[in-house]
């Protein structure tokens, strides 16, 4: 799920590349849809990460609900040039050489947010799970979880009241990912740690001269199989 979730951040960013370098209304479309692709999946990607840590099960049956919504909303983002659903009208405009889409909201251009939202509490709820279940490794790396979720909310949240000219999620997108990853890093270390700690015994198998005194002395020996007879 990790690699996923940098896969998704790879393909937010080249979107945002390719639109800022488009010529005309549908390759920022096109580019737009490319970035949504990363940034709709993301989310999805980032929960089942964090359940891998918390050692939360995640059902197929609930996995494959989670990736059919994600999906939905996907679609209902990608109707942009087509339906009016997301966008109403879209221009291009050029800042300093570089293309932005000028956008006329939609009726359903609230959805990605309450999407967004949504997921984000969920994520918080399986860390406060995890927590009062102990199946989490450390309380430290529950609260490293918890600041990655909480900082996520609060660029969101700054971006959705004060208007800028930049995409500051994909500055979070970046920070998520080299959290994950040290905290990933930390919790192999820790295994790794406890398993050398862990009392070794040594097992060893009977001499072929025993085993065949053994044979000998038990009279239900005929009524092994083959693998029985190996073992």
């Amino acid at each position: 799920w990790l690699i996923w979730l940098y896969f998704s951040v790879f393909f937010s960013f080249f979107g945002y590349f390719a639109l800022s370098i488009s010529k005309t209304v549908e390759e920022a479309l096109l580019a737009n849809r490319l970035a949504y692709l990363g940034c709709v999946f993301l989310p999805l990607f980032m929960l089942m990460t964090i359940m891998k840590v918390c050692k939360v099960k995640c059902t197929t049956v609930v996995r494959f609900i989670f990736i059919t919504i994600s999906s939905l909303v996907f679609l209902v983002v990608a109707s942009q040039g087509y339906l009016s659903l997301y966008y109403k009208e879209v221009f291009l405009v050029f800042v300093n050489g570089m293309a932005k889409l000028q956008k006329v909201y939609g009726p359903l251009h609230n959805l990605y947010y309450i999407y967004l939202f949504a997921y984000f509490l969920i994520m918080l709820g399986v860390i406060f799970y995890a927590v009062l279940k102990k199946k989490v490794v450390s309380y430290k790396h529950a609260g490293l979880l918890a600041v990655v979720v909480l900082f996520n909310i609060a660029i969101w949240l700054v971006e959705q009241f004060i208007n800028w000219d930049f995409e500051f999620l994909s500055v979070s997108y970046i920070a998520c990912e080299l959290l994950l990853l040290f905290l990933y890093g930390m919790i192999q270390d820790y295994e790794a740690i406890m398993q050398n700690n862990q009392p070794k015994t040594n097992v060893t198998g009977l001499p072929g001269i025993e085993i065949e005194a053994l044979k000998r002395k038990w009279e239900n020996v005929n009524t092994l199989s083959g693998r029985e007879m190996d073992v």
